[in-house]
């Protein structure tokens, strides 16, 4: 079946509904192809049972290898101990520091014994490096003389180890608490002999009691570590199915059999999605099922259990939580393992793509397990992140807590699983994802196809490769700078740097790479309505951005350093003149950002119907491009925003107006309420906290901006994508080597 049939096939059953009956038989199609394969019956079944087991054998093993090497020392000079306290008696330490003699071996030399101080320098450098012994410890003989011992540099006991063995590392951390023991005694010693009431250096006790109960302190600690084994190995477990349902069906030649058949590209999705949220699950329940086993047995002969007073076996009916949670969790790892591995035509490639993936996921997973990281409005809308938080709340008994963030932590996750799952979906109703690609790549007919086959617009890899330098540029500017500048002039060169390289990538791929600069970055006159309406949404819109960016500051508070800081910028920009100002903070930002993510980078997501992937993903990297975190999330919502306006006008030049709007108010907002105009007063009202808009003007406010989004709501949306689709299909049939013409 040819390209054009396939797809014209989707077309046609696109309103259908998926068949319950048909995804059954495709989930049991896929669950019996994965079971008869012997890589996944030992990575889901095999691998857990036995994995830890033998990583406990393995702890008993080096626990009782570490108690049974005892490390040995060389004190050389030990006749310079002479009228102080005692430090060794023959070859053990003496008195109370004998305690050490298990684990210290002790060889001791005199000074006399070579002729020079070279000699001995030389021959104790030989022994550490060679491992005859451990430590070295010299005692100079400026030690035996008090005055010198307490001024002279050289009269210090020296300690020789080898940084670059273990083994040594160990002795030295021994012999140093020794000599710190050995010392703190003799100055005990000495104060009780001026007279010193020894009970002045610990004038009280401090006893500390954990009265928490043991199921509690077990909960603590397990909720920490088992959700995050059971996350990463949930993930690991979508991974490698993935793969093999799709990749690894088109190295077999059954995709095409499949797609062929009846069944709906979602009813496929949706079987396939079934299939891998099974396997996903079972390797996570399997994995945390065996820890759970090994782990009290370990812990319980390593001696690190109850009795130690730590933790012990993970308390089973708080976990059930765990597993409830694993069910959206997994559908979610499925979900973006199935659209990633869509793209793979092998799979050696599907892990290739799978790994950045698991790398972006990865950190979601850890934020948890930071220190200080609670359950609050703030993290409970970060995608896992909140779930898993909410899940430890209630292994922890903190039920209260976790039902009042449920439906946040439900909502996002049920977002993020529909996103993925409609991603899945798209990328199995594109032939050009599951088919394209397959011709060999060399890096001189890419280039000449670069030049030779220029479009009126970027294509969506284009579009998304300039995102991505863009944001790699960025990444390395920042490092650049050490420190904020402390003038005018060194903050607007701070400034000025980020929006050359924003803008620099777009306009020399709008140069190189398309046929039309002006159409590539979407310089195009809207309707002449367009142009009051988005002075006056961008003027109307900023009391509500100035409370969005309130409410995020206080969900996600601006660290200390990073306010110290931000200082001396604030301090320069409120003191620098106004038209300065407005001109490298409002005018600049707005042009070169607007003409890189809503002009190239809009230009090329929008063709091949993807006008929600071009607001969506700009306005993702419009927000990674602001350095500071709150930043980012009230410039990821504006750039939502901002997209729809730019996809329902069909150019950049609304969007710029709007942003130079909003940027310039909110450095102007000081000066105006300064001015004591009526205009001022009536709109802006000045307390301890700063400079804020009226109450009643934030209301009158939203509803014009509300106004003015419903009459852009009315536009209608320029199809410039399919336009330029239109014009590339027309190309490749006029190539004689084109796909569509050897079809045809």
């Amino acid at each position: 079946m040819s390209k054009s049939v396939r797809h014209k096939r989707v077309i046609d059953r696109a309103g259908d509904k998926p068949r319950w009956s048909a995804i059954w038989l495709i989930y049991m199609r896929e669950m019996r192809d994965q079971l008869r394969d012997r890589r996944t019956l030992f990575t889901i079944a095999v691998l857990p049972i036995m994995l830890y087991p033998l990583v406990g054998m393995l702890l008993l093993q080096i626990a009782q290898f570490s108690r049974q090497h005892p490390t040995s020392v060389c004190i050389v000079g030990t006749e310079h101990l002479s009228n102080v306290p005692p430090l060794i008696d023959g070859e053990e330490f003496s008195g109370d520091l004998s305690k050490h003699s298990e684990t210290l071996q002790m060889i001791s030399y005199r000074w006399d014994e070579w002729p020079d101080t070279l000699a001995l320098d030389e021959q104790a450098t030989a022994w550490v490096r060679s491992g005859q012994f451990d430590v070295v410890t010299i005692i100079p003989p400026g030690f035996a003389d008090e005055t010198k011992r307490n001024e002279d540099p050289e009269a210090a006991i020296e300690l020789l180890y080898n940084v670059g063995s273990d083994q040594s590392m160990v002795a030295r951390d021994r012999v140093t608490r020794v000599l710190s023991d050995w010392r703190g005694g003799w100055v005990r010693d000495d104060l009780s002999e001026a007279g010193v009431n020894l009970k002045m250096l610990e004038p009280f006790h401090l006893n500390d009691r954990d009265i928490a109960p043991e199921r509690t302190r077990e909960a603590a600690f397990w909720s920490k570590l088992l959700p995050f084994i059971m996350l990463v190995w949930a993930m690991t477990g979508a991974f490698y199915p993935a793969i093999d349902l799709v990749a690894g069906e088109k190295e077999r030649g059954t995709l095409e059999t499949l797609l062929c058949s009846p069944a709906l590209r979602s009813e496929i999705v949706w079987g396939k999605l079934a299939a891998v949220t099974t396997f996903s699950m079972l390797t996570a329940l399997l994995n945390a099922g065996s820890m759970l086993l090994t782990s009290g047995f370990v812990f319980k002969q390593m001696g690190v259990g109850m009795a130690a007073g730590s933790f012990g076996a993970p308390p089973l009916l708080p976990m059930l939580w765990l597993f409830v949670a694993l069910v959206p969790l997994s559908a979610l790892f499925s979900a973006l393992a199935l659209a990633v591995a869509a793209m793979a035509r092998s799979s050696k490639e599907g892990q290739y793509y799978l790994m950045p993936l698991m790398m972006v996921t990865l950190p979601l997973v850890m934020l948890p397990m930071l220190p200080g990281t609670t359950l609050n409005v703030g993290t409970s809308l970060i995608p896992v992140t909140g779930m898993f938080l909410m899940v430890r709340s209630l292994v922890e008994g903190q039920y209260a807590n976790a039902l009042f963030y449920l439906p946040m932590v439900a909502t996002v996750t049920a977002v993020c699983l529909s996103l993925a799952a409609r991603w899945a979906r798209r990328q199995f109703e594109d032939e050009s994802v599951l088919f394209g690609g397959g011709e060999q790549w060399e890096l001189s007919m890419w280039v000449r196809h670069l030049w030779r086959d220029r479009q009126m617009a970027a294509t969506p890899a284009q579009a998304y490769a300039c995102g991505a330098i863009i944001l790699v540029t960025l990444f390395f500017a920042r490092l650049a700078v050490t420190e904020m500048p402390q003038s005018f002039a060194g903050i607007a060169k701070m400034v000025m740097l980020p929006q050359v390289l924003i803008v620099f990538p777009a306009l020399l791929m709008a140069t190189m790479l398309t046929t039309s600069i002006r159409k590539s970055l979407r310089i195009r006159m809207p309707h002449w309505t367009t142009v009051p309406l988005a002075v006056l949404l961008g003027l109307t819109l900023h009391p509500s951005y100035v409370m969005l960016a309130q409410c995020i500051s206080y969900l996600y508070p601006v660290s200390e350093q990073t306010a110290v800081a931000m200082k001396p910028f604030a301090e320069q920009i409120a003191s620098a003149p106004w038209m300065s100002v407005v001109l490298l903070m409002a005018a600049v930002p707005a042009i070169c950002e607007e003409l890189a993510f809503r002009g190239f980078v809009f230009g090329g997501l929008v063709r091949e119907k993807g006008r929600l992937r071009a607001v969506v993903v700009t306005a993702v990297m419009f927000g990674i491009s602001h350095g500071v975190l709150q930043q980012s999330i009230a410039a990821t919502i504006m750039g939502l925003m901002l997209g729809w306006v730019a996809l329902k006008t069909g150019s950049v030049l609304p969007g710029i107006l709007i942003h130079f709007t909003n940027n310039a108010l909110s450095v102007s907002m000081e000066r105006i309420a300064e001015t004591q105009s009526p205009i001022s007063t009536l709109l802006l009202v000045t307390g301890e906290a700063g400079t804020t808009y009226h109450p009643m003007w934030i209301v009158t406010s939203i509803g014009i901006a509300a106004t003015c989004l419903l009459y852009f709501g009315t536009l209608r949306v320029a199809d410039e994508g399919k336009a330029a689709d239109l014009i590339q299909e027309h190309d490749e049939l006029l190539d004689p080597s084109s796909p569509l013409t050897a079809t045809a």
